[in-house]
């Protein structure tokens, strides 16, 4: 998708996300561990288990 054609919404979720994996990436490989990258992930709320209330 280009970034032209995202919303501020859009463009902000993307940036979230990516900071989420960055700083997930960072603790699992601290921990050198998939389990801890994922809760790690998790715990930052960038991996919904329920949708959200709009």
């Amino acid at each position: 998708m280009r970034s032209s054609t995202l919303n501020a919404r859009n463009n902000l979720s993307v940036a979230c996300l990516n900071g989420g994996l960055v700083l997930a990436a960072i603790v699992g490989a601290a921990g050198q561990s998939w389990p801890a990258f994922l809760a790690a992930f998790a715990a930052g709320g960038d991996i919904r288990f329920r949708p959200g209330r709009r």
